[in-house]
């Protein structure tokens, strides 16, 4: 008999290697947005940690829910190399579906360097474009799709019947590229998306909108341009949900940041989980924001996910921590 998944996450797995540098520089303009990152040229450096490990929004998202307690699958496409030996591994571990990986023999696995100093991380990264179609899915209930490159309007078209013939539901994390694109060319997808994940610099994007709006308006607007619900994340500053009711904010929960990569897969992991197990918006908001400072305390986007029990026994040792309702 044929599982049924609580979740299928499909967009690419990748590798990320993680460089702590012990010294470098950092050169400032006015804004503290201009910095730039420099190293001595043609140097030979030492490094406090080199660590790579399997990444991906994808399998961040598969592993996520299933320590939460869901059964989760991941559907990608990986080169023939180390990487995929890696996932196969890791996710095994994790008790995470593998049948729906494909290895293409032609192709390299998308990759990236990750440059760790002072508390932030500059990234170099390498995309191997994979054409992906939904032709193999698994029976489940929710499919979760995220960063993809260049090629991704087929996929999109597959999910968008997939999702109406099946009655599943989907989240949706659009990626760089899919941000570019606007929202009214991903009106399809965004009319069947159940929960749509952006960071506020991403929902203006989306919106083509050059005055940023507030946090409470922009939050309306991406709901008007069809997703039942939008969960918008700020950063430290925290998130907001949006299912055409009430909207809910909550702050950051207290973590010692180290590293930031997978800090929204981890919080859109701990939302769905929550959704998943019947708890309202204002309690996905505290699962998200507590699996995130997790996540964010420790080198790289899967070893601080989180089990339902710890996450609720932070929540208990912090009962302060709780959203807000904006009118």
């Amino acid at each position: 008999k044929t599982m049924t998944y609580d979740l299928v996450s499909v967009c690419d797995i990748k590798l990320d290697t993680f460089v702590v540098l012990e010294s470098a520089s950092i050169q400032c303009e006015l804004k503290e947005r201009e910095c730039l990152l420099c190293l001595p040229y043609g140097a030979k450096l030492t490094v406090k940690t080199f660590e790579p490990q399997m990444a991906g929004s994808a399998p961040n998202v598969a592993v996520g829910l299933r320590r939460l307690g869901l059964k989760t699958a991941v559907a990608s496409i990986v080169g023939h190399d180390a990487t995929a030996h890696l996932a196969q591994q890791e996710l095994k571990k994790e008790r995470v579906g593998r049948d729906y990986i494909q290895e293409d023999r032609k192709a390299k696995s998308s990759f990236s360097i990750v440059l760790l100093y002072r508390g932030e991380r500059t990234m170099l990264t390498s995309h191997s474009p994979h054409h992906y179609r939904l032709t193999r899915c698994p029976p489940t209930k929710w499919i979760y799709v995220s960063e993809l490159g260049d090629d991704y309007q087929d996929l999109y078209q597959d999910v968008v019947a997939h999702v109406k013939s099946k009655k599943i539901k989907l989240a949706l994390n659009p990626g760089t590229v899919q941000i570019r694109a606007g929202a009214r060319k991903l009106t399809s997808i965004l009319k069947q998306t159940e929960v749509l994940f952006v960071n506020k610099e991403e929902g203006h994007l989306l919106l083509r909108e050059e005055d940023h709006f507030d946090m409470p308006r922009l939050i309306r607007t991406l709901w008007k341009a069809g997703p039942s619900t939008v969960v918008l994340t700020d950063g430290a500053r925290g998130a907001y949900a949006f299912d055409g009711g009430s909207i809910y904010t909550v702050g950051s929960f207290p973590a010692h940041k180290l590293e930031t990569t997978g800090a929204g897969d981890s919080f859109a992991a701990a939302f769905m989980a929550s959704r998943i197990h019947g708890k309202d918006l204002q309690e996905g908001l505290r699962w998200g924001a507590v699996n995130s400072a997790s996540v964010i305390s420790i080198v790289g986007p899967q070893p601080g996910l989180l089990h339902r029990a710890e996450i609720e026994r932070r929540l208990k040792a912090h009962p302060e921590f709780k959203t807000r309702e904006i009118k």
